[in-house]
């Protein structure tokens, strides 16, 4: 079968599409064809060398895939013919920019009714990255103050629509006015530019110095310094990602002082009870038509060096996605 597969770390466009062997899929794993495959900022890095996930070459990026199952392992509570949005095994040599891959079945899920096959290819990851930071790790209550930084990004555009689906006021921050505009159409009843305004200063001014409740932080660097500069005393700020190159660095003593709580969130650590409660609760969400994927731009199979580098350079609104390769 055909994958995009590069022997070295660098640029996107050290990918090649080669010939290469589907291993038979073990335990607890399913194969499945290709029907679409979401990009994200860990494609961006698994690439480049810098995805604690893959430390050494060959890098098979595609971290998550919308399919169909085409052969089952034992213990895989899956069927052939099984329509599924899923986790790729891309640390292990089978990324989802393929003809076919190998998911393990604790991180896929089948597609649910109404969700479109793009869609679904990049729902996975964001989605239950932004409720397991949202829901389960900061319980976010109906009537706070979410402040989601990097609203426009796949991960911040999830969370912005789940914030407002629990109930919560929600602020994003974006870089420009047309990410801005796209903040406020998935529902941010507030946005920040924060290449005119300082996030702490328009913060205070919209809040009226109270701030916000919680912090979502998948970006870290200045802008995580500008957040505690403004969140509610005994507020959370969730730490998701490191979206602008650097992870948040924290200060204890600042924590300490102005009374607010530092959580980590990451989704692969969840349960596979916990995944399927997750998804169960999103699921209704869906059928609600309160939560979607906006999808950016679908790329041909042939073009996935030119999606990766559109994540790398930040230019999407909401999630970029490639086309199967049939």
């Amino acid at each position: 079968m055909r994958a995009w597969k590069s022997e070295k770390f660098g640029t996107p466009d050290i990918l090649t599409l080669q010939d290469v062997d589907l291993p038979e899929p073990g335990d607890n794993t399913i194969e499945v064809e290709v029907l679409a495959t979401g990009v994200g900022l860990p494609d961006v890095l698994m690439t480049a060398g810098n995805y604690p996930a893959v430390q050494a070459p060959p890098v098979t990026p595609g971290q998550e895939v919308a399919g169909v199952v085409t052969k089952v392992g034992p213990g895989a509570d899956f069927n052939i013919g099984d329509r599924v949005m899923a986790s790729t095994m891309f640390a292990q040599g089978s990324g989802g920019f393929a003809e076919r891959c190998l998911c393990n079945t604790s991180m896929a899920t089948l597609i649910p009714d109404g969700l479109p096959v793009e869609q679904a290819a990049g729902f996975l990851v964001p989605y239950h990255t932004a409720y397991v930071g949202l829901v389960q790790r900061g319980e976010l209550k109906a009537g706070e103050i979410l402040l989601v930084l990097g609203g426009a990004g796949s991960s911040g555009s999830a969370a912005i629509q789940l914030g407002k689906a629990l109930g919560a006021t929600v602020i994003a921050t974006a870089s420009s006015d047309e990410k801005a505009d796209f903040c406020r159409d998935l529902g941010a009843d507030d946005v920040i530019n924060h290449r005119e305004t300082a996030i702490h200063h328009a913060m205070r001014d919209i809040t009226g110095g109270v701030g916000p409740s919680i912090v979502y932080d998948p970006v870290g660097g200045s802008a995580y310094e500008q957040a505690t500069k403004c969140v509610a005393q005994y507020g959370r700020i969730i730490l998701i990602g490191y979206g602008s190159g650097s992870w948040a660095k924290v200060d204890p003593l600042h924590c300490v002082l102005r009374s607010y709580n530092i959580i980590g969130a990451f989704a692969g650590a969840t349960t596979v009870e916990e995944n399927k409660t997750h998804q169960a609760h999103m699921n209704e969400l869906i059928a609600a038509g309160k939560i979607r994927v906006p999808v950016d731009k679908v790329f041909p199979f042939d073009q996935v060096p030119q999606a990766i580098a559109r994540v790398g350079d930040g230019n999407m609104l909401g999630k970029v996605i490639v086309a199967g390769a049939n």
